[in-house]
């Protein structure tokens, strides 16, 4: 099912998140476009792992509203997390259980019937090189494990993707599949919600781009394709060709020079 035109598939209006006297999220709001390849970026503490775990109801909000797909979204919009698919930064794989198992379970959560989960787990794990092993998640390594969480993502085919990280300890055959999915996931229409580290990524694979520093304020947003076109993003009076800049000037990260390395 292709999702239905909106404005926005994902809104945040004023999130805050506060462990006790700890502000992880500052007042936080943006909007992201329906088929659209949206990355999320910050600096390690950021609050990028925390604001996917509102997004997706792993966390509560302090503060703030949330929707998702033209809906008001909570903990308790179990209607709308059906129509999502997350890969946490934790993973959150079943390690007693082989690869198999994992998406047969995952399948039938989300509602497919039995010969569609047994269909889709087969055709995932024979793309993702994770069949034929005799190994328990737990056996697995941390690039397996990955490809194991990713395929758990998008079983169900959903209509909101949350990645955290997904590239990272990923080869690069099985990270090139993968983004070759995920530009078919927004060519249908789809949206993809993506932290990551490496922006050269981000940069390539993203149309649009917020980024925020710590307590999870957010300090820019704005549309990259210009980048890949050998154009410029004009920021604060400066002119930036790579997304690398743009960030390090936005978020004011500097390291000390050691002049003995």
């Amino acid at each position: 099912m292709t999702p239905e035109p909106r404005d926005s598939a994902i809104r945040i209006s004023n999130l805050v998140k506060k462990y006790g006297d700890t502000v992880a999220v500052e007042d936080l709001s943006l909007s992201v476009r329906p088929g659209s390849m949206f990355g999320f970026l910050g600096p390690n503490g950021s609050g990028k792992s925390t604001t996917i775990g509102c997004l997706t109801g792993l966390l509560d909000p302090t503060a703030g509203h949330i929707e998702i797909l033209g809906r008001s979204f909570s903990t308790e919009s179990a209607d709308l997390k059906r129509r999502m698919g997350v890969m946490p930064e934790t993973l959150g794989l079943f390690d007693p259980l082989y690869a198999h198992e994992f998406l047969a379970f995952v399948g039938r959560m989300f509602g497919l019937d039995e010969a569609t989960t047994r269909r889709r787990a087969s055709e995932l794990l024979e793309a993702l090189d994770l069949s034929g092993t005799s190994k328990t998640l737990a056996e697995f390594s941390t690039g397996m494990r990955k490809r194991a969480a990713f395929a758990a993502a998008v079983i169900h085919s959903p209509d909101v993707l949350f990645l955290d990280e997904p590239f990272e300890s990923i080869d690069p055959a099985g990270a090139a599949l993968m983004k070759q999915w995920l530009r078919r996931f927004t060519d249908q229409g789809r949206t993809v919600f993506i932290t990551s580290h490496v922006l050269e990524t981000v940069e390539r694979l993203c149309h649009e781009v917020a980024i925020i520093t710590k307590p999870g304020k957010l300090v820019w947003q704005g549309d990259i394709t210009v980048l890949a076109n050998d154009g410029a993003i004009h920021c604060d009076g400066h002119e930036f060709r790579a997304l690398e800049p743009l960030f390090l000037h936005l978020t004011g990260e500097r390291y000390a020079d050691l002049n003995w390395l």
